[in-house]
């Protein structure tokens, strides 16, 4: 098996805008709150190697969550 690409989702396969990978201190992740069950179906091979892109980190979070504001 190959090694996973930080620059992909590891879920869907598509760029996931990691500020980590690309050479920055911080991610759009730092401040979103992921979904659980995203990060649970991320393969043992790319656990902490590659993060998950926004769509499917946060697609499936509550409805009924908070939205968190911008100041």
């Amino acid at each position: 098996m190959s090694e996973p690409d930080p620059a992909r989702c590891p879920l869907c396969g598509e760029p996931n805008a990691c500020g980590m990978a690309a050479g920055s201190q911080a991610c759009w992740c730092f401040g979103a709150t992921l979904d659980p069950q995203a990060l649970a179906k991320i393969p043992e091979a790319a656990k902490g190697k590659a993060c998950v892109c926004q769509r499917c980190g946060v697609k499936a979070a509550a409805p009924d969550a908070p939205t968190p504001r911008k100041e």
